[in-house]
């Protein structure tokens, strides 16, 4: 192993730590002001990937009048609206094969939301309202927010009038619309419409707040935060805001959001994220003006259970919730609301950009796109995503196995030299790097390298082409949601939480040693440097023991096929090596016994 192979081998293990750490440090910027205003979300239909199905038909009420600076003006004292209230609270619970609602009539909150298709670490349907943060804070989804406190808490208290039955049982395709009315009599009416579709993860919502018949100002939240989990590993983030205008998709974590500040307008997203799920509110564009978003951040306090001394520790732990609110003015709030899982296929169908919510970095994007699609290919026809992992792993091994071959070639080819390059170096070892001198040392060198056919930058090209691979594996195996749960064999039953025994992080490591041991290095080798290679495998298995079981299975595969290969190398090496050898015994007594004639003849004629 040369010399640049050792630094680029360490310039590896500090570039993991920066990737890691780098969004930490610099936090994206807010999102900049869009030069034309962007595009109406307007379909509120699940697309699947085959193809755009047509859009459900949220009606709008009439436009109502308004003022010259866009706020409704006061009617005439004479107009009343009638009260209307419902005379007891009931639940409604709308159940499709994607998951199942609780509506309360009282503020017309959304209760419960669970996804019927994913689970919590406790088996049990996936729970998208946070119930503990909705509880400390008194935050439901679709709550209303009005400028007016008092008519607020008026409208969180109200019993409305819904006509519908307790239960509402959809099948994929079946269309509904629940609608909720109440009004106190002295002109304040709200009124909130929900578009159902079964089968699908959206939800057409409509909302309308009107003092005396004109439409006031309002914003429509969800929150608090997004689903009941508490403790996030270093690998998976916490929850973040979103916030999107046009394309231009950006997360802001809890430290990014000043509570009640930070107001954004002419939005074409806004809602709450965290590591797989995400619960978004899509405005539908109207001629009243641009709709506005604003992120809140609260902390509450919740209880989380701990393994200690094989007993169950519980205690209270800080927990960072946020709120996002979509605001409209002089308009009724139109948008399609989506709740449900972060996957590809279903968030690009959104609207433009809207895949960005998946975090798999900038540049890492595209890589890291293409290996999903190779891994969801593979696993078709395997049906475990482990036995996919191991076996993509030795595709893109087999797509660079010439270029790894010539590299080990050139690693056997550089060691042989290396006592000659170390008697140049001895040469020239007090001749300082300014001195003209030291140019003749590198020309040497040079012209040696060129006599025996050696690139000496080639021993580092498998770590230069591994390393995008590795950060590729890593972004897409963290932001996938078909990795959560997804179980391997025996005790790996979660491919995106470590391996709970250490055993595949302690393989890894012992491999990785293993191919330090067969890899070629020079016999002039700083003893220094050797020491620090040496340790290398040990922090690698540190620093990617609490790292998904997934990605260390990856890196565990490529280091059993990158073991098999070099040994194969290795093997065809020495026996070129031994026919060299031969051949050169044979050409040396050929030499020995032509000068044997030679002299032999030489003496004949004198003689």
């Amino acid at each position: 192993m040369g010399e640049m192979e050792k630094r680029l081998l360490l310039f590896f293990g500090v570039t993991f730590v920066l990737v890691s750490l780098w969004p930490r440090i610099f936090p994206p910027a807010r999102p900049p002001e869009p030069l034309e205003p962007p595009p109406a979300v307007e379909d509120i239909r699940e697309i699947e990937p085959a193809g755009k199905a047509p859009a459900l038909d949220v009606s709008a009420p009439p436009a109502e009048a308004e003022s010259a600076a866009g706020v409704a003006g006061p009617a005439p004292a004479g107009d009343k609206v009638a009260e209307v209230a419902a005379t007891s609270e009931r639940t409604v619970v709308v159940e499709t094969s994607k998951y199942e609602m609780k509506l309360t009539n009282r503020g017309a909150r959304i209760l419960s939301f669970m996804l019927q298709e994913y689970r919590d670490n406790e088996g049990h349907p996936y729970e998208m309202v946070g119930q503990n943060a909705s509880e400390q804070l008194n935050i439901r989804p679709l709550d209303v927010r009005l400028e007016d406190s008092r008519q607020t808490a008026a409208a969180m208290k109200a019993l409305f009038e819904v006509d519908a039955p307790a239960r509402i049982l959809l099948v994929d395709g079946e269309e509904r619309v629940v609608e909720l009315n109440w009004s106190d009599g002295g002109g304040l009416e709200v009124t909130k419409r929900l578009k159902f579709l079964g089968g699908t993860y959206r939800i057409g919502v409509e909302v309308s707040v009107k003092m005396r018949g004109q439409e006031i100002a309002k914003s429509v939240l969800y929150g608090a935060g997004v689903g009941n989990e508490v403790a996030q590993s270093r690998f998976a983030g916490a929850e973040k805001g979103v916030v999107a205008r046009g394309s231009d998709v950006v997360l802001f974590s809890a430290g990014d959001v000043e509570d009640g500040d930070g107001e954004i307008g002419n939005i074409t997203a806004t809602g709450v994220a965290s590591h797989y799920f995400t619960a978004l509110m899509l405005p539908v564009r109207s001629e009243a003006g641009s709709v506005d978003s604003r992120l809140e951040v609260a902390t509450i306090q919740q209880q989380e259970e701990r393994d200690v001394s094989a007993e169950k520790e519980t205690k209270l732990v800080d927990r960072d919730v946020i709120t996002a609110h979509l605001l409209t003015r002089a308009s009724p709030a139109e948008f399609t609301l989506y709740i449900g899982p972060k996957k590809l296929e279903r968030v690009q169908a959104l609207g433009p950009g809207m895949d960005q919510i998946i975090e798999l970095g900038s540049w890492m994007r595209y890589p890291a796109l293409m290996l999903r699609t190779w891994l969801l290919a593979i696993y078709d026809y395997v049906g475990n995503y482990g036995v996919a992992i191991v076996l993509l792993t030795v595709l893109i091994n087999i797509l660079l196995l010439p270029l790894k071959h010539y590299s080990f070639v050139s690693m056997r080819k550089m060691q042989k030299i290396a006592p000659q390059t170390q008697t140049i170096r001895e040469r020239y070892k007090k001749v300082k790097p300014t001195d003209p001198r030291y140019a003749e040392m590198n020309q040497e060198m040079q012209a040696l390298y060129k006599e025996h056919g050696v690139n000496p930058v080639s021993g580092c090209l498998p770590m230069v082409l591994m390393i995008p691979f590795f950060f590729a594996f890593y972004r897409m195996l963290m932001a996938s949601i078909e990795l959560r749960q997804a179980p391997f064999i025996l005790w790996i039953d979660d491919l995106a939480v470590y391996d709970p025994l250490f055993v595949l992080p302690i393989l890894m490591g012992g491999t990785q040693l293993a191919i330090q041991k067969m890899t070629p290095t020079p016999a002039n080798a700083d003893p220094v440097q050797g020491k620090i290679m040496a340790f290398m495998p040990v922090m690698f298995t540190v620093m990617l023991a609490w790292a998904p079981a997934g990605l260390v299975l990856y890196w565990f595969s490529n280091n059993l096929v990158s073991m098999t290969q070099q040994k194969i190398t290795n093997r065809i090496m020495k026996d070129k090596d031994a026919i060299a050898g031969q051949s050169d015994k044979v050409v040396k007594k050929v030499k020995t016994g032509q000068k044997r004639k030679e002299k032999k003849g030489g003496k004949g004629p004198a003689a």
